[in-house]
């Protein structure tokens, strides 16, 4: 039988974009000053075209700005989308479950050398983060960062390998 989940996480917030997202309202604020101080009094009609459009470039810009990832488990495979600004998608990773060298909470997780390439698709909140550890055809030795559902980690808890399903549900009574 099949099994299909998918979980959305919202990125929070960060300083960069909390800075942005200021930095975008105060230049559309200077931006749209400079049409109403500078274009001529005969051009009334057209202040308010251009300071309507200021302000419609600057939510656009401020929306997109916002990032969400999906994960999508579909039997022993895991894709992780990268959603920016709820318009555009982007594959970050797509991985059978059965590549996996190492999974488990991020607390848990060992030091990784330089040659590693790191996919970071969690919601940065530090809670409920896990990691898996595998070889890439393309990206080569690949560590993943995601903060899955339980549904989600169920499903992987399925398919791993035997060492790393023993190694996982023994760091798991541990934490008990």
């Amino acid at each position: 039988m099949d099994s299909f989940h998918e979980c959305l996480v919202t990125r929070r917030s960060s300083g960069a974009d909390i800075a942005k997202n200021i930095g975008i309202g105060l230049l559309c604020l200077v931006l749209s000053a400079a049409v109403v101080l500078f274009l001529p009094s005969w051009a009334f009609p057209f202040h308010i075209v251009f300071v309507i459009g200021i302000f419609y470039g600057g939510f656009y810009l401020m929306s997109g700005i916002g990032v969400e990832y999906e994960y999508i488990l579909t039997n022993d495979e895991i894709d992780i989308d990268k959603i920016m600004g709820k318009r555009k998608r982007k594959r970050l990773i797509t991985v059978g479950i059965k590549t996996f060298e190492n999974f488990g909470k991020i607390a848990d997780a060992p030091a990784v050398g330089s040659d590693y390439t790191i996919v970071q698709a969690s919601d940065n909140s530090g809670e409920g983060e896990y990691f898996c550890d595998l070889k890439h055809n393309t990206l080569g030795n690949v560590r993943v960062i995601f903060t899955p559902d339980e549904k989600i980690v169920e499903g992987i808890e399925l398919f791993l390998p035997g060492p790393v399903k023993a190694d996982y549900k023994r760091r798991k009574l541990l934490e008990k």
